[in-house]
């Protein structure tokens, strides 16, 4: 799994009026949270938005006034306007103990619906796994060259190995649409037969 630094500030009040005053000089507030022990801190909001925003899933080593932790996004709050970024809650992690992380799907492979005229449409781009987090993968890889017209493919179906999969195993990862024309000369060849 990728791993990138952040460097973090220890904040020593908290409230709306110190969020706000963060906020306008370019700091995003947060929390490093480890077991049942919280640490409220603060990260550059440019230095934060290419993590949040990037497709991949990291380990960040959080670097807190000169003390290293690992940790992950637990989760994000963001403006339901703007978009921009108003709090982020870190996850400390170890190798001891289990995480679960979203990771990003990479479809391999040619379906054999497309050379058909098909469309192949992803469903899922991220799923939920679980493990220790050293031992992830960066992504998870499904293979969807068997797809054929009409077909979806699901995460049980996936064979996906070495990872506990939190995600429900009926979710559609996903599939090959047949396109309207082809439809239709199906139809048109079918009523003719008749």
């Amino acid at each position: 799994m990728k791993t990138t630094e952040l460097q973090a500030q220890a904040r020593e009040t908290v409230g709306k009026k110190e969020n706000k005053a963060l906020r306008n000089s370019g700091q995003v507030p947060a929390v490093l949270y480890n077991n049942s022990e919280a640490t409220h801190i603060y990260v550059d909001y440019k230095e934060l938005q290419p993590i949040l925003f990037a497709r991949d899933t990291y380990i960040i080593k959080l670097n807190v006034d000169g003390k290293a932790s690992n940790a992950i996004i637990r989760e994000a709050q963001y403006h339901p306007v703007t978009e921009k970024i108003l709090h982020v809650d870190f996850l400390q992690v170890t190798d001891e103990k289990p995480v679960v992380l979203t990771l990003p799907v990479n479809l391999v492979g040619s379906p054999v619906g497309v050379s058909k005229g098909g469309k192949l449409v992803t469903k899922l781009r991220r799923i939920k796994v679980k493990g220790i987090p050293s031992q992830l993968p960066e992504k998870v890889e499904i293979n969807v060259s068997q797809l054929d017209l009409g077909q979806t493919i699901k995460i049980v179906d996936a064979n996906i190995q070495g990872l506990e999969i939190v995600t429900n195993a009926s979710t559609g990862v996903a599939s090959v649409e047949i396109p309207r024309a082809l439809r239709s000369a199906g139809a048109a060849k079918a009523a003719a037969g008749e």
